[in-house]
């Protein structure tokens, strides 16, 4: 009924889930190769560009998971010119996130700040995305934490990542966010410079977690457990 190019895509579509059930199971490399042989091959011939930049993204998923960054690396940005060419900045931003975060992992965190930065939140900015924006806040929040600007991250974590989350409802991301609070300010009190700094001690940092709607929310019921708060109030 879909003639030959429709049974091609459809068998390509089948295959793709296939290719996810192998890799979820931990055979990559059967995965991979299912990828490369049996899908992308197949849109290259269709010549469908976007399923073709799909199907990248799939396969550099999996060169990532397996160490290959460089390959992976390559892939992605290919993928984001696809994206860009057809105008689809959503799927471009995605695909620019995964491109900083790999080189974070090879530790060039000032270009992947830039990206995150200039790049990726502006899209989600100008679509209206909540939880894109929050989420690449929180990449961002992760490498100023990286590079010791725990100021700036703190203030990302409780101010703009933890309010849309409660928004949405979506606690685990909230819980998540929590968490990162907590190690910021444990590696900010921990720093040798912190020892004689009054505003950088842990009392110090809960009053100021208090602050604001979204820290009374995630925070207050912890209130009555620290001193320092109850001689603020």
């Amino acid at each position: 009924a879909f003639g030959r190019g429709g049974d091609a895509r459809a068998r390509a579509l089948a295959v793709g889930k296939v290719a996810s059930v192998v890799g979820a199971r931990g055979d990559l490399d059967e995965a991979l190769r299912i990828r490369r042989d049996e899908v992308l091959s197949v849109y290259e011939k269709l010549g469908d560009s976007r399923e073709c930049a799909v199907s990248m993204g799939k396969i550099a998923d999996i060169l990532t998971m397996r160490g290959e960054l460089d390959e992976a690396l390559s892939i992605y940005r290919k993928e984001s010119l696809v994206y860009e060419g057809l105008g689809e900045s959503r799927s471009r931003a995605i695909t620019i996130g995964k491109i900083a975060d790999i080189l974070a992992r090879r530790g060039d965190i000032d270009e992947a700040l830039r990206i995150r930065r200039e790049d990726e939140l502006p899209v989600y900015e100008k679509i209206g995305d909540l939880r894109g924006r929050a989420l690449s806040l929180g990449k961002i929040a992760d490498i100023l934490q990286t590079r010791g600007e725990l100021d700036e991250a703190l203030h990302l974590y409780r101010d703009e990542q933890l309010p849309v989350f409660e928004r949405l409802g979506d606690t685990r991301s909230r819980a998540v966010v929590m968490g990162e609070i907590a190690k910021a300010v444990e590696q900010d009190v921990a720093d040798p410079a912190a020892q004689d700094d009054p505003q950088r001690d842990v009392e110090h940092h809960i009053v100021h977690l208090f602050d604001g709607p979204a820290g009374t929310r995630a925070f207050g019921p912890i209130a009555a457990q620290c001193p320092a708060h109850q001689k603020a109030q």
